[in-house]
């Protein structure tokens, strides 16, 4: 399901390590749309970074689940991509970039409906985001390095 989405408002951008084994590390952003409905995460692509997560769905049901996340596979993979959205924006880590109120663009590889709301999220879209201005853009791919990335 690729197309694209756009918005203006809340972004929160912070760097992860997808994958413990490897070290491999991403910068992910968490925004949402449809007043709240819609948890949008993306990966802000960062030139020479290899291990990329690509499919921000299938990076999710490697991290394994908590109890309470019910359902289907791709449900409990939506509940977690939701929780490390919204648990980005409520308890930050070293490095986070909050912007008030800045334009994106999501090149979306994937949505769920989920069966219930999760952190207040009925729908959880992912895919690749851009930033539309290049000073912030250069500001979040600068986060790639750094030291305090983690899970």
């Amino acid at each position: 399901m690729a197309k694209d989405m756009q918005g203006l408002g809340r972004v929160t951008i912070f760097p992860l390590v997808h994958d413990w084994e490897t070290g491999s590390r991403c910068v992910l952003a968490y925004t949402t749309a449809d007043n709240g409905l819609t948890a949008v995460l993306g990966v802000i692509p960062v030139d020479g970074n290899v291990h990329e997560p690509g499919d921000l769905f299938a990076m999710a049901g490697r991290h394994g689940f908590v109890g309470e996340w019910k359902g289907a596979h791709e449900q409990r993979a939506a509940c977690w991509l939701a929780c490390t959205g919204s648990g980005s924006r409520t308890v930050r880590k070293p490095d986070t970039i909050d912007l008030p109120d800045t334009k994106w663009r999501l090149d979306m590889a994937r949505a769920v409906d989920m069966d219930s709301p999760y952190y207040g999220h009925l729908r959880v879209v992912a895919g690749r985001f851009t930033l539309d201005s290049d000073e912030l853009a250069d500001q979040a791919r600068a986060l790639i390095h750094s030291g305090m990335a983690t899970a």
